[in-house]
């Protein structure tokens, strides 16, 4: 189950105050930092230079203006926050003043060829005019949050002990007010709802001719129900095997699930019943390979001539189960005789999460 999901269950709604921030603007800036330094000791040449971004800051800069100069601006882009005419003297945030400091470690090779360093901290400041005023609420509830700084240098070394820098300083960031909003507060989904039947058509009720609408089938027929109007017969040719089979992708690793379903057996004149009932579960993983298969079977015997409810449990469902096929089958034997010449119905399949690990 992804974090979002589509709650469509209707029931009465509870709501929830929260404070989140909202991001009102989003811009990046550049700032060039020139710097001339005289290094402690003459230089043949400088190695290299690490730079870094520190203490970074930024001031929101104010205005207030008058209802009818943004008016439309803020209906447009704040419809759900704002009232239809707004008071005079409105906040607008217009500028955000930026600084910081370029911290430099710088690596020279003095006259004895040593590498040796110095470290050097340049503060700087920006100030950015956003494309266009935008609205706040509060001014106590705004901040600036910084999502990434980048900087890199280049430099000249003018003479042994006079050192020429060109430092560029990329920032961006967004400028936040801190508001309060209702929220709908909806129940987490189960993991694993018990006791849901996760097979589409359980009770065989959609046919188009011979052949279950949402399921698959092999020499099946259309049977009287155990309470609905249809079921499925296995063995419309009493001598060749049969099988109505389901795939569902509703399944959750690491939990049991439980096959059952309903079965009796038609006897047709000469009642000889050589058949076995196979209910089977097999997993697969995304890209369509086998994971787990697990059966049961029952004997003819077992098969009482009115409708029994037989179970399988399977699980628990492996970490990478994509899937899952469920499968009832009526086997026969080949090259017996008499050949077999009964049949099973099959109604009301259900397979039903029941517990964890």
């Amino acid at each position: 189950m992804p974090i979002e999901f589509m709650f469509t269950t209707p029931e009465t709604l509870r709501c929830m105050k929260i404070k989140v921030p909202v991001v009102i603007a989003e811009t990046e800036a550049q700032v060039v930092v020139d710097t001339t330094l005289h290094l402690p000791e003459l230089a043949k040449k400088i190695d290299h230079i690490d730079v870094s971004v520190r203490n970074l800051e930024a001031d929101p800069v104010f205005v207030h203006e008058n209802e009818s100069t943004w008016n439309m601006s803020i209906k447009k882009k704040w419809p759900h926050f704002f009232d239809q005419h707004l008071p005079a003297g409105r906040a607008f945030v217009k500028k955000i003043i930026v600084h910081g400091v370029l911290h430099k470690q710088i690596f020279f090779v003095g006259q004895d060829d040593i590498v040796k360093h110095v470290g050097e901290d340049v503060p700087f400041t920006r100030t950015i005019d956003l494309r266009e005023p935008e609205p706040v609420i509060d001014v106590d509830e705004v901040e600036i949050q910084f999502p990434s700084a980048r900087a890199d240098i280049t430099w000249d070394l003018v003479r042994p002990s006079r050192l020429q820098q060109t430092g560029v300083v990329i920032v961006r960031l967004k400028v936040a007010e801190q508001r309060q909003v209702f929220v709908v507060v909806c129940p987490a989904p189960e993991k694993c709802p018990k006791d849901v039947n996760i097979l589409r058509d359980p009770s065989f009720e959609h046919w188009v001719g011979n052949t279950p609408l949402l399921w698959g089938a092999t020499n099946v027929f259309r049977a009287a129900g155990r309470t609905g109007e249809f079921g499925a017969g296995l063995g419309l040719d009493p001598t060749l095997p049969a099988a109505v089979f389901q795939t569902t992708n509703r399944i959750v690793p690491g939990f049991m699930y439980r096959l059952c379903f309903w079965a009796q057996r038609l006897q047709i004149l000469p009642p000889n019943c050589e058949f076995t009932l196979e209910a089977q579960v097999s997993f697969f993983n995304a890209r369509g390979d086998l994971i787990d298969t697990q059966s049961q079977s029952w004997s003819d015997e077992q098969v009482p001539t009115t409708f029994r409810q037989f179970c399988l449990n399977v699980g628990p469902v492996a970490e990478d189960a994509a899937f899952a096929l469920v499968r009832i089958a009526m086997q026969v034997p080949t090259g017996v005789q008499p050949p077999n010449n009964c049949q099973v119905a099959v109604d009301d399949v259900s397979l039903v999460c029941v517990a964890g690990f």
